[in-house]
């Protein structure tokens, strides 16, 4: 018996000095939520982006059924629907999304009326639809789905005055086609797919795409001039958390969307945001004053190729962001009340 004893403790002993030579296991701590992203994390980010860029996406077996033109299904109507829900998967040469809506009425039905509609200057293929008087989608304007393969960035839902009207945009970077077909069809019921097709010769160009963090300092976007073609199609804005948020929807010629653009603080406390060189603004067309939620005036002015944006009622110098994005091509520029 205590010889078996002693051949156990041997065992053990010899267990842990085993174990006491292998390399600890790197712990990873899952955070969810975070708003924040390490420089190193982006770094693998990136990386895993090139590799998807490398990627065989597989090819289109009936081209001819994909186009760049504005396609629409069903019709409009009074009828009230939900949209059940948005899912997304890879295929051979394409991006499929699949719109799941219902009908709230046992009554009289049609099938809903789905577009779907290019807008190459934006950068999207936008997505609109009406009569949605609710959304189980999980779908929110912060919270899309991301693809980032075949020059297609994702699924977003945009910001509508229009009642009863869900927009979404499929972020694209070249001239992707698609593909609109009803694929499911039942009483009160029908599931739209919108494929997308992949671009696997797409190679990204050298981007700004500005600040990451708030600061009271002047920052800087070097990108486009009006020589490439550089404009500002749209605006819009939002509040959320102290933040106020000014969105210009951006264009240009070449493969960079994103004109050159630099904001500071003015010797009158305003924050003052300069697009130098553009070939056309449409927004300062639209009136020299834009009221913004909490209490914010944007002063709206135009000299030759040169848009300048005021941000004022702003109580002291506050931090704000400035910083672009594409697919949709867009300038933000944040600013904490």
């Amino acid at each position: 018996m205590k010889k078996k004893i002693g051949i156990y403790l041997l065992v053990i002993a010899l267990s842990t000095l085993l174990l006491s030579g292998c390399t600890k296991k790197e712990e990873v701590e899952e955070v969810e939520d975070s708003q924040e992203v390490s420089e190193e994390v982006q770094e693998d980010e990136q990386e895993n982006e090139d590799v998807q860029e490398d990627e065989d996406l597989g090819y289109i077996s009936n081209p001819d059924d994909f186009t760049n033109e504005k396609k629409s299904l069903g019709e409009s109507s009074e009828i009230e629907y939900t949209i059940s829900s948005i899912e997304d998967s890879k295929a051979d040469g394409y991006h499929e999304f699949l719109f799941e809506i219902v009908s709230n009425t046992t009554e009289d039905f049609a099938i809903p009326l789905f577009v779907v509609e290019p807008l190459l200057q934006k950068g999207v293929l936008r997505v609109t639809l009406t009569n949605i008087f609710d959304d189980s989608t999980g779908i929110t304007h912060e919270k899309g789905i991301e693809v980032d393969a075949g020059a297609i960035t994702g699924l977003y839902r945009m910001v509508t005055s229009l009642e009863n009207t869900r927009l979404y945009d499929i972020g694209i970077l070249t001239n992707n086609a698609f593909n609109l077909e009803l694929v499911e069809e039942e009483e009160r019921r029908w599931v739209f797919s919108v494929k997308v097709a992949y671009d696997g010769d797409y190679s990204a160009p050298t981007v700004d795409y500005g600040s990451e963090e708030f600061s009271s300092e002047g920052q800087t976007i070097e990108g486009m001039t009006s020589g490439d073609g550089s404009k500002i199609l749209t605006y819009s804005y939002s509040m959320s958390g102290g933040i106020v948020k000014f969105i210009w929807s951006v264009a240009s010629g070449a493969s960079n969307p994103i004109p050159s653009v630099q904001a500071d603080y003015n010797t009158e406390g305003m924050l003052e945001v300069v697009f130098p060189s553009l070939e056309t603004d449409r927004v300062s067309g639209w009136g020299s004053s834009i009221s913004l939620p909490g209490g914010v005036t944007v002063l709206v002015s135009r000299t030759g190729g040169s848009s300048t944006y005021k941000f004022g009622g702003i109580s002291g110098m506050k931090d704000f962001k400035l910083s672009a994005m594409q697919s949709p091509n867009q300038v933000v520029v944040e600013i904490k009340l």
